[in-house]
């Protein structure tokens, strides 16, 4: 019952088709420098003005749609009344 483990020889692992090899980089400039440490300190502020405004947007659309099934729902509830009530009118006109 030999699995195949037991061997003792190791499994090659193969390269990723796809992946790409690292290539030497030019030496960068102290202005690429400069500029990539400005993005970084200004990536989180950012980020908080793009959460608030999503906040916001999506508030927005279900406070509509809220909005749009409350009006739905009142509008089933007023015809229900309305149809509970015509019978009775009509009994209290035909006894009257």
């Amino acid at each position: 019952m030999d699995d195949g483990t037991s061997s003792g020889k190791a499994i090659p692992l193969r390269r990723s088709r796809t992946g790409s090899r690292a290539v030497a980089g030019q030496p960068t400039r102290w202005s690429d420098s400069l500029t990539g440490g400005l993005r970084y300190a200004l990536e989180p502020p950012r980020q908080v003005w793009l959460v608030g405004l999503g906040s916001t947007a999506i508030t927005i659309r279900g406070a509509r749609a809220a909005w749009s099934l409350l009006v739905s729902e009142g509008a089933a509830a007023e015809a229900w009344l309305r149809r509970s009530l015509v019978p009775a009118r009509k009994t209290e006109a035909a006894a009257g």
